[in-house]
């Protein structure tokens, strides 16, 4: 988790995945344009921001477990409908390309990525990538990108420690989450079919994962509709910035010029994403990847 709490975005690679999130940022004199920009080669993604904000809202839409292109464009939809600042967002940003290509490409192996994840956290990305190739190389496969967990429970810590350089305790973490993956505890069926709130209450137990992990994992590995990672530096700054959240009457008190909002300030907007909340956090951290182009949205 502290590889979040300094801005660094783990094994998710996020600067590069927001980058191809959604088209360049509109600029200001493209702005004036901007359905068209929504329009541009989709135009049924146009269409939603032509929406009537008074249709009536669907409060508990039927969505699938994981995302699909249809709900990806339901979820649009529903953000429209339901949130006043996210349609100037659209407009912006334009339809949610990335996301699609994200779907596109399948979801990786899930125990790869939380290891991924685990070497990570604390330290530059430069280092823990070169952690983790060197732990592909030793229990997995450099080619694919993929761990076996029987061959990292099968491997002593030292001689992981050795190879990877992982320290002792990322080490036991990782042996871990292996184990629960041989035991049958996290399988497939467990990461398809369980509810968010149940994911949410397994993996949080696990060694070494933490909140903003499992949200991003949720969204990124499993395609899940729910996720949002509040503790993401960017997502505050994006939502600071688009719903003009206030500091606290204490930090105004103290002169604090660098703040970021609580969970609980966030919940007040949040609360209005319904079941959609991994495809609004997606459209906020591109909002952080283009803050000058932002300050142009509307009040």
């Amino acid at each position: 988790e502290a590889a979040r709490a300094s801005g660094q975005d783990g094994c998710f690679n996020l600067p590069a995945v927001r980058r191809r999130a959604f088209p360049q940022a509109a600029s200001p004199s493209e702005l004036s344009a901007s359905p068209r920009i929504v329009e541009e080669k989709r135009s049924n993604w146009g269409q939603l921001c032509s929406l009537d904000a008074s249709a009536p809202i669907e409060l508990e839409p039927d969505v699938p477990v994981s995302m699909t292109r249809q709900s990806v464009q339901d979820g649009l939809a529903y953000l429209l409908r339901n949130d006043p600042r996210f349609r100037p967002i659209v407009q912006l940003l334009g339809p949610p390309q990335g996301i699609l290509e994200l779907l596109d490409k399948g979801k990786p192996d899930p125990f790869s990525t939380l290891v991924q994840t685990i070497c990570h956290q604390q330290l530059s990305m430069v280092v823990c990538q070169g952690m983790f190739e060197r732990l592909l190389g030793l229990c997995g496969d450099r080619t694919s990108k993929i761990l076996d967990p029987q061959l990292v429970a099968a491997a002593t810590s030292d001689k992981i420690r050795e190879v990877a350089k992982l320290s002792y305790r990322k080490i036991g973490y990782i042996k871990r989450i292996a184990e629960l993956f041989l035991d049958g505890t996290l399988n497939e069926e467990v990461f398809e079919s369980a509810s968010d709130d149940e994911l949410r209450k397994r993996m949080t137990a696990l060694p070494g994962i933490g909140e903003w992990t499992l949200e991003m994992f949720m969204i990124f590995q499993l395609h899940r509709h729910g996720g949002i990672p509040y503790g993401d530096v960017a997502l505050q700054s994006a939502m600071k910035l688009v719903y003009d959240i206030k500091p606290p009457r204490e930090l105004v008190l103290k002169n604090e010029v660098s703040w970021m909002p609580t969970k609980a300030q966030m919940q007040k907007h949040t609360c209005l994403w319904g079941p959609y909340g991994s495809i609004a956090s997606l459209y906020m951290l591109r909002i952080a990847d283009n803050e000058q182009a932002a300050i142009f949205l509307p009040d």
